[in-house]
């Protein structure tokens, strides 16, 4: 069966390119569209996720880093430090606010720890220096040299002029940046005192107990909120597909049915168009039974090919787009490549039976007077 399928499908292989190609274009339009999502999530979980913090301590009532205010009182790092299994302690002061680049304003996720912290600065620096001192700032490479900017050129965030420093990488996103500024600077800037903390990010000894050690924290300073980072980087992916990925996701779920729909009408007009060589099966006596299954063969072989296309087309194109457009970072997830493995089988099956019943109905004569 699966002979006969091939044969028929290498008889014209015109035909069989273009419905290859048909549904690897779809198979790329979903593929990249999800990674979209996904890397739009990736970003905005990135500065937590690149911290070497096990724990985050919190003010009460607060989960997220994102659409979050959290303030926590001056001793609490101390506090923190102090404790039995605690190996270091950094306190983080964080704001949002627009960066103005003299050609426009970027909104940017702005984050700053005492100088000289073992962590919590960025995690790939490019050039410059990698702790801002007071009125200084350190801006994507990327973003910078956008709008022409570099070393010791000046940029507006909070309404206070800052010089940049240094240029960090794999901090631009899609409509967001991450900025990273002297701790003093933005206490004076939020009108805070210069050793408040936001969050505290808490690394462990490497032979504590890390439960233990969350259980002391709790029970020490028990006014404040403790998450592991897993927790508090589901809580954020959580909040922002409830608030900014909204738009991303319906564009997502549009490119989604689109590209269903192209597969489905591909493989449709594939068979469609091979009522011929199906006429003449059924001349020679080949049954409804083995029509189906020479039909699905052929549909299955043919979707199976434009799959194993559209998985390296989607990486190609997403590399290419990287390049072009650092800010557009794009996540393909091998999760993902298998969760569309049966939906394409579903499609590919409906798709080619739909017109199965025209397939049994035609007269054979017909095709020999053709």
């Amino acid at each position: 069966m699966f002979k006969l399928a091939w044969r028929n499908l290498l008889h014209e292989r015109a035909r069989l390119i273009i419905s290859v190609g048909g549904v690897a274009l779809a198979v790329m339009l979903i593929l990249l569209m999800a990674g979209i999502f996904a890397g739009s999530e990736e970003h905005a979980v990135a500065y937590i996720k690149r911290q070497p913090a096990d724990l985050w301590l919190m003010q009460d009532g607060v989960e997220n880093l994102h659409m979050s205010s959290s303030l926590l009182p001056p001793q609490v790092v101390e506090d923190v430090r102090g404790i039995a299994g605690v190996y270091q302690a950094v306190g983080l002061l964080y704001s949002t606010g627009a960066v103005d680049l003299g050609e426009t304003e970027v909104y940017s996720y702005i984050f700053a720890v005492e100088k000289g912290a073992p962590f919590g600065g960025p995690w790939d620096l490019m050039e410059g220096a990698g702790s801002p001192g007071i009125d200084e700032v350190i801006l994507d490479s990327d973003l910078a040299a956008r709008y022409g900017l570099g070393l010791g050129d000046t940029v507006d965030l909070l309404g206070k002029q800052l010089r940049i420093a240094g240029l960090s990488e794999g901090t631009f996103g899609i409509a967001t940046s991450i900025t990273f500024v002297n701790k003093q600077t933005l206490a004076g800037l939020m009108g805070v005192p210069p050793d408040a903390a936001s969050y505290v990010l808490i690394r462990p000894e490497s032979d504590a107990d890390r439960v233990q050690v969350a259980d002391r924290l709790k029970e020490a300073i028990p006014e404040a909120n403790l998450m592991t980072r897993e927790a508090f980087v589901a809580s954020d992916q959580e909040m922002i597909r409830q608030m900014g990925a909204d738009v991303i996701r319906a564009m997502n779920s549009v490119a989604y049915v689109v590209g269903l729909l192209v597969i489905a009408l591909t493989v449709y007009t594939a068979t469609v168009e091979r009522a011929r060589e199906y006429g003449v099966l059924k001349a020679i006596g080949a049954d409804t039974a083995l029509l189906m299954r020479v039909v699905a063969a052929q549909a299955f072989i043919s979707s199976g090919f434009g799959f194993l296309v559209g998985i390296p087309l989607a990486y190609g194109i997403g590399a290419l787009i990287t390049t072009l457009l650092p800010e557009m970072l794009i996540v393909i997830e091998p999760d993902n490549l298998l969760g569309q493995v049966p939906v394409l089988l579903a499609i590919t099956a409906a798709a080619s039976l739909l017109p199965l019943g025209r397939i049994i109905r035609l007269d054979p004569m017909t095709v020999f007077k053709g």
